[in-house]
């Protein structure tokens, strides 16, 4: 049975983190828990559940840490609404029933900031369990904006594009000639925000302008949320990028069951793409450095071990 609501700080005489021994407002911890379970998990993540008085999560993270978690109350899945309504993905509903899911999404944010905010003033710690890392693509900044700032904690976390580079065991950064590592998403790196089936239109003139500019250096990228409409993808970044491009899609990065990885080109992977029914839950990754010795044609290039080269001989 979840233990009744009450503050496990000041039970236990603690202060809390950053205030003054008569500060007795509560916080609201994004804890970073990484891309899979507990094993992915830091130990201050793993101490931070354990210290809090609420949790919420959805009731599939909740069981992944139950060990944590214990006796705390779990009041809500801060995610249930968020992505569906009537029991219906929001990619797949009509002009007015999206009209609806909307006003039912703010509905249920303002009502569980309410319930966020009670707990707060009485002086609770509340901990919103996040996947990954709580501030790239981190959906508990929804409810942590609203808040005031000195309300909010963060617990760093593991992202999954930490696991998938782990996965391909190669260095991203340094890297052959590459100038500099690019981490977005599609509709984010277009300038076409997201719609609700994630696909890609044609770019605008300013989009192309920056994605010629891009391709001019050589550099690495991180694509999150880019397999929705994986085709299109391709078909504009072959418009900037030589189809011999390595790349690789890495699926649920970090998951010991679930994670797997599919390799080849811009000219290759598509097809594979195709073939695989995940559609959300992978990362692309694409430069030379999936290619060789990235790290060390990067380190024999530079101009410290030149030097080094030169007085050997």
């Amino acid at each position: 049975m979840p233990s009744p609501l009450g503050s496990k700080r000041e039970a236990s005489g603690e202060q809390a983190t950053g205030g003054s021994p008569n500060f007795h407002h509560g916080f609201l911890y994004l804890i970073g828990c990484g891309p899979g379970g507990p094993q992915t998990a830091t130990l201050q993540a793993l101490e931070t559940i354990q210290r809090m008085d609420a949790i919420l999560a959805p009731a599939r993270q909740a069981r992944l840490f139950e060990q944590y978690i214990g006796g705390t109350p779990v009041p809500f899945d801060p995610w249930e609404g968020f992505w569906d309504y009537q029991g219906k993905h929001f990619a797949t509903l009509g002009p007015e029933v999206s009209r609806l899911f909307r006003q039912n999404r703010a509905k249920l944010l303002e009502e569980r900031l309410e319930e966020i905010r009670a707990m707060l003033d009485k002086g609770l710690d509340v901990g919103l369990l996040e996947f990954g890392n709580p501030c790239l693509f981190g959906p508990g900044q929804s409810y942590a904006e609203q808040l005031k700032p000195q309300e909010v904690i963060v617990i760093p976390g593991m992202g999954a594009d930490a696991a998938a580079m782990a996965a391909l065991k190669a260095s991203i950064l340094p890297s052959h000639d590459a100038r500099f590592l690019l981490q977005a998403a599609p509709f984010v790196l277009t300038g076409q925000g997201l719609k609700p089936d994630m696909s890609l239109g044609e770019p605008s003139p300013e989009a192309q302008e920056l994605l010629s500019l891009l391709a001019k250096q050589e550099h690495s990228a991180i694509f999150y949320m880019a397999l929705a409409d994986a085709p299109r993808l391709f078909e504009l970044l072959r418009r900037h990028l030589p189809g011999d491009l390595p790349c690789a899609a890495v699926y649920w990065a970090g998951d010991p069951e679930r994670q797997r990885v599919l390799r080849g080109t811009l000219d290759t992977l598509p097809a594979k793409l195709a073939e695989d029914p995940e559609r959300f839950m992978g990362l692309l990754l694409i430069g030379r450095f999936l290619e060789g010795q990235p790290f060390t044609a990067a380190h024999n290039r530079s101009p410290a071990m030149a030097e080094a080269a030169h007085e050997k001989s």
